[in-house]
């Protein structure tokens, strides 16, 4: 028999260290990825309490919620983290060496002041907002300093941490496009052998989306199609399939609206996404029969206040300013421009006439642009802003636990799911579990099919 010299690190739950023969790997980068209530928060609750009881010192940072509403969830289920001596990143100092290192918002307030005050002699118009990658590794770092993990000389700390990011989506919502490339500053920046790390990837654009037969245009080297962003999109899932693809084809792009010029031009496509329609889509309808069918939380680039942002489509009113696509004589799925001269062409402004109600399809669809977070859709060509997909967490990640739920107004009742989709280094179960949430427990997994503990 050939003796396992994987170190490994549990989860807390029971059901899935035996799922990955022991537990993750010492040292992993495990992605926790999912939608809005499907429980990854308690997930990396368990994997702390788990580490503070096995004299792991953890890092836990909170962008979502304040760590006192963490403390309150976790005594729901018997988990008492309070019970460990725990230091406030930013906070007062500690007189005893803690075991547990919170960085919530103001902690990562605290760090970008010092980082911009850092940088007043050398770059006086550069300043740190919380929310930035950098931001977060140089919180990461002294909360190894502060654990008094760090001899001198040693970027690698002397013991074993566990780090619990919930989550990282909030430093790229704002710029989806980035998700990849902050992942890997985040990891090359912080990841040792002696760090195992949850990272809570959200993802949170089911009914942010374009219907099925909404116009978009897709340029494929030379060629250009105007097509349903179904045609497009569908290829890229099997049968029923529903979540986020990463597209990594060079040379795939949609037309975009630059916010900074106010020029259209063709920017790459990094991901599509498919869901279940949720019900009742909305036409935003615009001046010279221009119109776009979307989910009722998508948003419409639009000028508030004489600024371009995104706005939710049941916020419009009519009269507010659209951005869309210049045209000439009739407006509608046959552009009467050519399409090769489009790239920075300015923009002619619209106004909203009203926006009405209307049967969505079965999927609703949407595209993750590079650098604008927008692409043109719709009759008539106005601009759709793309939803916050996070996906790039999955492509530097050793692991991914994937969380989902079934459509609640379809079944009637809430069903959560969770399956392991990739980790390296170990075996793991490939089938799926269903989660149920017990009082005074936490997570409890049932597999779907058979399971050899």
């Amino acid at each position: 028999m050939i003796k396992d010299e994987v170190t490994r690190v549990s989860t807390g739950v029971d059901k899935l260290d035996a799922a990955l023969e022991g537990g993750v790997p010492k040292g992993s980068w495990v992605a926790v990825t999912g939608e809005p209530g499907t429980g990854k928060s308690i997930l990396c609750i368990h994997y702390a309490w788990a580490g503070l009881q096995a004299g792991d010192p953890v890092i836990y940072v909170t962008t979502e919620a304040e760590f006192r509403d963490v403390l309150r969830q976790a005594r729901q289920f018997r988990m008492y983290l309070d019970d460990y001596e725990t230091h406030y990143l930013g906070g007062r100092p500690s007189f005893r060496r803690p075991q547990l290192v919170v960085i919530d918002i103001f902690s990562l307030l605290k760090t970008a002041k010092q980082l911009t005050g850092d940088l007043e002699e050398i770059d006086k118009g550069r300043k740190y907002a919380a929310l930035e990658i950098d931001v977060l590794i140089a919180a990461i770092r002294e909360a190894y300093r502060v654990l008094g993990l760090l001899s001198e000389g040693r970027k690698s700390p002397s013991k074993h941490v566990r780090l619990v990011i919930d989550s990282l989506s909030a430093f790229w919502a704002d710029r989806p496009a980035m998700a990849r490339r902050f992942s890997y500053q985040l990891k090359i920046a912080t990841h040792r052998e002696n760090v195992t790390a949850f990272l809570v990837s959200q993802y949170a654009m089911t009914t942010k989306s374009v219907e099925a037969s909404t116009p978009i245009i897709i340029k494929e080297g030379s060629s250009i199609k105007v097509l349903p962003a179904s045609d497009f999109i569908d290829r890229f899932f099997r049968d029923s399939e529903e979540g986020v693809k990463p597209i990594n084809k060079v040379g795939l792009e949609t037309l975009s609206l630059n916010p900074k010029s106010m020029f259209f031009e063709w920017r790459r496509v990094t991901a599509v996404a498919r869901h279940k329609s949720s019900g009742n889509t909305l036409i935003v309808r615009a001046s010279g029969g221009r119109r776009i069918k979307v989910s009722e939380d998508h948003s419409i680039m639009a000028f508030r206040g004489g600024e371009l942002a995104p706005v939710r489509a049941s916020d419009l009113n009519a009269g507010d300013l659209l951005p869309a696509v210049p045209t000439t004589n009739s407006v509608g799925r046959e552009v009467s421009v050519n399409l090769h001269d489009l790239t920075h062409s300015g923009i002619e402004l619209v106004s909203v006439e009203g926006v009405s109600k209307d049967a969505g399809s079965e999927f609703v669809y949407d595209l993750s642009v590079e650098g604008n977070e927008n692409f043109v859709a719709g009759e008539g060509w106005l601009v759709a802003h793309n939803s916050t997909f996070g996906f790039g967490l999955e492509h530097i990640a050793d692991g991914v636990i994937h969380l989902w739920m079934s459509n609640p107004e379809e079944v009637k009742e809430v069903r959560r799911y969770l399956i392991i989709k990739k980790m390296r280094m170990t075996n793991h179960y490939e089938g799926a579990f269903r989660v149920y949430i017990v009082p005074g427990k936490g997570i409890e997994l049932k597999p779907l099919t058979s399971f050899n503990e």
